[in-house]
C-alpha cells in the first residue's frame, strides 16, 4: 500500500467519525490497486492491514513463530496479534472494519464461508478491544463478529464502535465488549467469573450466548451496555460519561 494512501487511511479513522462512512469508500476505492509483494493465494487470504503500531506488538501466522507488526504490514486470515505491555496498534480489515488493539491483548482474526455469506470473526483471547465497522462498506450477506469467552457480538445497522475488556473477578467492569479470564476453558466460558461488557457509540449490536442453547439474544443502541456474567441472563444498561471517553481518538 502506498505510504501516502496508509497516512490517508490511518487519519480517516482514527481523527474524523463524523465523515468516516464518505472518506473510507474513496479511500476503498483507492485500496484496490493492491498492496505490493502479496499475490496469489496470499490475496485470497488478506484480512487488512496494521495501519497503526506504537511499542512492543507481534503477529504470529500459521506454524511460524512470532514476528513484530509494523506500521503497513499486511494481514492474514488467520494470523493472531498481540499487543504486550506498552503495545498499541490499529488494523484495517475486511474493507470495512477498524480494530484496536490494546495492550495486554491477544486477537485471532478468522473468516467463514456460510451458505448466507462471509462472516469475519475476531476472537478475543484476551484483553482489550475497540471496533468500529462501517456497515455501508459491507457487501450484502457479509457481517462482523466479536466473540469472547461467554459472547458473541455482531453488527446490525450502521457502523458502530466498540471496546472489549478483560477484568479480575473482582475489579469493577466497565468499557465495552470484554472477557474476565483466559482462553475457552473446559465449562466453555459459563463459569461466573467469565463476564463480557458490550457497549455502543453508534449503530445497534446484537449479542447472544457462545454457547448453543443460552436461550436469549439481546439488541442495544448507542450508549447502551450489556453486561454478561457466566452463562446468567444479560443486564442492560446505560453508559456513563466518563465510560464514553475510550472512544476518542488517540
Amino acid at each position: 500500500m502506498p505510504p501516502l494512501l496508509q497516512v490517508l487511511l490511518g487519519f480517516v479513522i482514527t481523527r474524523s467519525w463524523r465523515i468516516v462512512p464518505l472518506l473510507l469508500m474513496a479511500v476503498v476505492v483507492l485500496i484496490g490497486v493492491g498492496v505490493p509483494g502479496v499475490t496469489g493465494a496470499e490475496n485470497a487470504n488478506g484480512a487488512g492491514t496494521a495501519i497503526a503500531v506504537s511499542g512492543p506488538v507481534t503477529v504470529t501466522r500459521v506454524a511460524a513463530t512470532p514476528q513484530p507488526l509494523k506500521f503497513g504490514d499486511a494481514l492474514f486470515w488467520g494470523d493472531v496479534v498481540e499487543a504486550h505491555k506498552g503495545g498499541f496498534a490499529r488494523l484495517w480489515l475486511a474493507a470495512s472494519t477498524t480494530v484496536t488493539v490494546k495492550e495486554f491483548s491477544r486477537l485471532e482474526l478468522r473468516k467463514e464461508a456460510r451458505a448466507d455469506g462471509l462472516r469475519y470473526t475476531l476472537e478475543l483471547l484476551r484483553g482489550k478491544l475497540r471496533v468500529s465497522v462501517a456497515r455501508m462498506l459491507l457487501p450484502q450477506g457479509e457481517h462482523v463478529e466479536v466473540w469472547t469467552r461467554n459472547a458473541v457480538a455482531s453488527v446490525r445497522g450502521t457502523e458502530f464502535s466498540v471496546e472489549t475488556v478483560e477484568r479480575r473477578v473482582q475489579a469493577r467492569a466497565f468499557g465495552f465488549l470484554g472477557a474476565r479470564g483466559v482462553g475457552q476453558g473446559a465449562d466453555g466460558g459459563r463459569s461466573p467469573s467469565v463476564e463480557t461488557v458490550v457497549s455502543t457509540r453508534s449503530g445497534l449490536v446484537d449479542v447472544s450466548p457462545r454457547w448453543s442453547g443460552g436461550g436469549w439474544v439481546a439488541r442495544i443502541g448507542a450508549t447502551e451496555t450489556l453486561r454478561v456474567n457466566g452463562a446468567q441472563a444479560p443486564v442492560l444498561g446505560r453508559l456513563r460519561a466518563e465510560e464514553l471517553k475510550v472512544f476518542l481518538p488517540e
